[in-house]
């Protein structure tokens, strides 16, 4: 492609947001679109700063907050009237669109479910609140749920079997819960770590005893361990809540793992067969809290729905409607914006589900995945590259039931964007002279103080400068660093597009999947992973003790079930992927082919699990993997 003429009306509507660039995290969209939209955040900042900074008299303060706390709530109630109103379409049209660009937000399919999800969780919750048990609250939100059309979680019938979170459990669900990214094999690099553990026995169920520097040697060791929430002091943590930084140690015995040793808080090390009471339980919840809190902030809004936010920004700002890559990739950021949007108030607001309910504050949290997303490259994104670095190949776990299905997907998406793209660049050199390709490339990777300013929203010229630093859109020093950690500055070869394709569609799809679809039937029961603890180990003298109380216990259920409740789209839908040209339908087709003998493969599969562990693991079924990353 020779011209190079980027859409400017777009560019006009998608803007980077600036006011958070020092914190070196996903990049994001600045929500007020337009001047009109720019006028009001800096006048909303300004009276924020007077607030803040004690500027204000304290009537005025206390009636600051009241009013902000109303408009909030003034907010929540319209987004309900809009929902409960979904059929009037106007409500869903762009009269009402003020944060997002033209044609980003909810259409009236998904608000339709979104509707009929918000219904049964309502009804739920005034159920569940009648009670003055938590048991009789929490099965009575459960059975409303069910009178809803809408299943219990799974792991609610795997306690009840099992008599609480057994060792079998606790281990599968590093394999086949809400977040199979974090176990890894024991190598070289740890052996201070198998030092450290020398003079521990530890032993099988069976009494055998294991030989940590033989069972390492023999790539039978791994390992959940959480680094990212070693950095956390007690002043990031909200009072009365807890979460650490635990280690677990887990040994594969035929194709099965079992837990070895927990390593606590002031390397304190906990084993089946040295625990007094229920400080093994105890502990095998601490690594829950870590586990799950790991899964809400990194593995799932980090990795998933914020990784993707910079690409669904500069695929409009930089290809036009007609390139082969807008056409390939824009169905899989449908709605993506819109739920990031949705996700600022619900997950990140002052008062929001974070605040709520988990143990890092709302600042800490923001820390944490600024700090996740900078130090991982994309090219970590990738699924065979993650299996590899883990060092989770099948030759060393046998089982893996996301690994297993995950592969399945990531190489018929790949078959995919190979078909699609050698429609359109015969060789590396038709990539590398496309125009259009590099310059959505370059606003992915350079550094931003090498960006125009223009990707960034721009302040009336009107609007006193002062003010307009105060609001946080000075752009006179920009960061050096890119959008996209390690995303390359060019794109040289076909091969290197397919790859990229493949990893942002297996992303926005079955990735977000796998990790979104199965909080409810593993979070959704605080007993089995709270979202946090409420007691520290060092003196923590119950389970009981450490699990919330019920209303905190009701907002975990409800927080996962609104997560996870909506399943709208189906992956390689042509409903979705509407494709004009009929090369390009010819390569869909042959896509939905694939996915649906994917279908029988792991419906097969999952027979053979639950005939061995009572489990399935339906997450990654191309029936149930959304097209796009919209809840």
């Amino acid at each position: 492609m020779s011209s190079h003429t980027p859409p400017n009306s777009q560019q006009g509507h998608y803007r980077y947001d600036p006011t958070a660039l020092d914190q070196q995290g996903p990049a994001r969209l600045f929500p007020h679109i337009g001047e009109d939209g720019i006028v009001r955040y800096v006048l909303t900042q300004l009276g924020q700063a007077a607030f803040d900074q004690g500027k204000l008299s304290h009537p005025l303060s206390l009636l600051g907050d009241q009013l902000k706390r109303t408009v909030h709530k003034a907010d929540e109630v319209w987004n309900l009237v809009k929902t409960r109103l979904v059929n009037l379409e106007i409500f869903q049209s762009g009269w009402f669109n003020f944060d997002l660009p033209p044609d980003e937000q909810f259409g009236i399919g998904f608000v339709r479910d979104r509707r009929d999800m918000i219904e049964a969780l309502l009804s739920s919750r005034e159920a569940a609140f009648k009670e003055a048990q938590l048991p009789q609250a929490r099965a009575r939100f459960y059975e409303v749920l069910e009178h809803h059309q809408r299943s219990r979680p799974v792991v609610v019938s795997i306690h009840e079997r099992d008599g609480g979170l057994s060792d079998r459990e606790f281990a599968r669900q590093r394999l086949a819960g809400q977040n199979p990214m974090v176990l890894r094999r024991i190598q070289s690099a740890d052996q201070s770590l198998l030092q450290s553990w020398a003079t521990v026995e530890c032993l099988l169920d069976n009494g055998d005893r294991v030989d940590l520097e033989q069972a390492a040697a023999a790539n039978h060791l791994f390992i959940a361990d959480y680094p990212l929430l070693r950095s956390l002091t007690i002043a990031d943590l909200q009072p009365g809540r807890y979460v650490g930084s635990p280690i677990a140690l887990f040994h594969r015995t035929q194709n099965e793992l079992e837990p070895l040793l927990i390593q606590l808080e002031n390397g304190h090390i906990v084993t089946p067969h040295n625990a007094l009471g229920d400080a093994w339980m105890q502990a095998k919840l601490f690594v829950q809290v870590a586990d799950v809190t790991h899964h809400e902030l990194i593995t799932h809004l980090c990795d998933t729905h914020l990784a993707m936010e910079a690409f669904a920004i500069a695929t409009p700002r930089q290809l036009p409607a007609s390139h082969p890559l807008y056409r390939l990739l824009r169905p899989h950021f449908q709605f993506l914006l819109a739920i990031n949007n949705r996700g600022n108030t619900v997950l990140l607001g002052e008062g929001a589900a974070i605040d709520n309910l988990m143990a890092p504050t709302r600042q800490a949290s923001l820390g944490l995945i600024n700090r996740a997303y900078r130090e991982r490259s994309f090219w970590d994104y990738a699924l065979p590259k993650n299996i590899q670095q883990r060092g989770i190949e099948s030759e060393f776990l046998p089982e893996f039931p996301y690994r297993d299905d995950a592969l399945l997907l990531w190489n018929a998406i790949h078959h995919y964007a190979t078909q699609f793209l050698q429609q359109y660049y015969a060789t590396d050199e038709s990539v590398q002279q496309d125009l259009y390709l590099q310059a959505w490339a370059a606003e992915l990777s350079s550094s931003l103080c090498d960006r125009p300013l223009s990707d960034f929203p721009q302040a009336p010229s009107w609007l006193p400068t002062d003010a307009i630093a105060q609001a946080g859109l000075d752009l006179s020093e920009l960061p050096d660093y890119p959008r996209v950690p390690g995303f390359p500055r060019g794109i040289s070869t076909l091969q290197d597009l397919i790859a990229i394709t493949t990893q942002l569609i297996f992303t926005c799809g079955p990735q977000h999947a796998a990790v979104n679809f199965s909080q409810f039937d593993y979070v959704g029961y605080a007993p089995s992973a709270p979202l946090a603890a409420y007691c520290h180990p060092d003196c923590c003298t119950s389970v009981e003790q450490l699990l919330p109380s019920l209303k905190q216990d009701l907002g975990q259920i409800e927080l996962s079930f609104a997560l996870s409740g909506i399943r709208w789209g189906r992956l390689g839908s042509s409903d979705l992927i509407d494709f004009k040209d009929i090369g390009d339908r010819q390569v869909l087709e042959q896509f939905r082919a694939e996915l649906v003998a994917i279908e029988q493969e792991i419906t097969d599969r999952n027979q053979k699990r639950i005939a061995s562990t009572g489990v399935a693991y339906p997450y990654l079924l191309p029936s149930r993997i959304p097209n796009s990353t919209n809840i």
